[in-house]
């Protein structure tokens, strides 16, 4: 097992570097990462992803394998330029999604709050609100993805506590090939924050899109997992999402299009401009604080996973700390911004 590990290790290693070499999927001015890197680095993350999770799915879900393909290739042509447009990749990935939903029959139902459960009791309004869960967490995915190791490292978070907890049982899927997924990962993980590679659009949208349905799947095939458990395991990219809408919204700024105001930009900043580290100490020290503490959150809501009112004390604790932190920190650039204008 480990000498196959460490052959896979190698073999990303030695492709990646076919695909630096011929500059293929590569970016040194993606909206994500701007602010981080100056060289060409490849956006080859969504490759290396895809293959253990079409090894997991093919054999227990083939439609859903077909789905995630469709949702890996926009994030291929988004990464390519050849899809470039944020309002036609959205669209394309609304109605893969929510064709997605409604084929599957995925609910994110009951909520256990009455009024939300009777608006929602029409089936069709359930599966396009499920597709809505689906569209701002993988947004969401990609917002965070700004930094080396935040967006495949928390991911990696969830799929931690799944595999503690024991939910993949719950959908059938084999443990092994779970693991392989973890291990392979992390290897990935290893070389984002080595400014190696890049998830790329590519794994940002397939890796969320994956996640986000085996714990819908894992919720709707057992009664002792609360919705808010759910949601806690997700709950910092669809936050990072949500809040960007409203944030530009007020600022009457596009939704869609991706700006560099978000939290953990600030934090980057911070570490950079305020400490003095270097551009790639501060980005990976960033990604691990963020998700550090997602750890104790996760953690936390681990204990408990039945437990609604708990769960819904951590969501609101973890807003109010993301809102708190943020604040904060856009308060003090503005103050340096302001400083050194003068």
């Amino acid at each position: 097992m480990i000498i196959n590990l460490i052959l896979i290790f190698i073999l990303i290693i030695l492709i990646n570097n076919v695909f630096k070499k011929n500059n293929l999927i590569s970016s040194v001015s993606s909206s994500s990462h701007q602010n981080f890197v100056n060289e060409s680095v490849q956006l080859t993350g969504g490759l290396f992803i895809i293959f253990p999770f079409i090894f997991l799915l093919i054999d227990n879900s083939f439609e859903v394998l077909i789905f995630y393909i469709l949702i890996f290739f926009i994030g291929i042509l988004s990464d390519l330029d050849i899809l470039s447009s944020p309002k036609k990749r959205f669209l394309i990935q609304f109605f893969i999604v929510i064709f997605f939903a409604i084929y599957l029959k995925l609910e994110v139902l009951p909520t256990r709050i009455e009024i939300i459960d009777n608006k929602f009791s029409n089936t069709y309004v359930s599966f396009l609100f499920t597709g809505f869960c689906l569209m701002v967490l993988m947004n969401g995915s990609n917002f965070i993805d700004g930094l080396n190791g935040l967006s495949l490292g928390y991911f990696l978070l969830v799929l931690f506590f799944l595999h503690k907890l024991g939910l993949y049982e719950i959908i059938e899927l084999e443990d092994k090939k779970i693991l392989l997924c973890i291990y392979i990962l992390c290897f990935i993980l290893i070389l984002n924050f080595l400014n190696y590679l890049f998830l790329g659009d590519s794994g940002a949208y397939s890796l969320s899109f994956i996640i986000g349905y085996i714990l819908i799947n894992a919720y709707q095939n057992s009664v002792d997992i609360s919705p808010y458990y759910i949601i806690l395991l997700l709950w910092y990219p669809c936050f990072e999402n949500l809040f960007s809408i409203i944030r530009k919204l007020i600022n009457k700024k596009n939704p869609i299009n991706p700006d560099t105001n978000h939290l953990h930009q600030f934090i980057y900043i911070f570490f950079q401009k305020k400490i003095k580290l270097s551009s790639l100490l501060s980005n990976n020290l960033s990604s691990v604080l963020i998700n550090f503490f997602n750890f104790i959150i996760l953690y936390a809501g681990s204990k408990n996973i039945n437990h609604t009112f708990f769960q819904l004390k951590l969501l609101v604790f973890s807003i109010l700390i993301y809102i708190l932190v943020y604040y904060f920190l856009s308060n003090l650039i503005r103050k340096e911004k302001l400083k050194h204008s003068f």
